[in-house]
């Protein structure tokens, strides 16, 4: 049985494939793809733990509770 890695999809797969091209390698392709992936769950985790996230959500709760007071 072959599981698929839930952290590719066909746009990671393009990706790749592009990066092949130019670079010949996949090895490389795919290192480059993984510290992408690892900068962008870096950033995910900066947003929801300084408080930005919550401050958000906040805010969106806010702003539909006074548009639910002013019907």
């Amino acid at each position: 049985m072959c599981f698929s890695d839930p952290m590719r999809n066909d746009v990671d797969r393009s990706f790749i494939e592009e990066l092949n091209q130019h670079i010949s390698n996949e090895a490389v392709s795919t290192s480059i793809q993984d510290y992408i992936k690892e900068l962008v769950s870096h950033e995910v985790d900066c947003m929801t733990s300084s408080g930005w996230f919550d401050d958000q959500i906040y805010k969106a709760l806010k702003e539909r509770e006074d548009e639910n007071e002013t019907k």
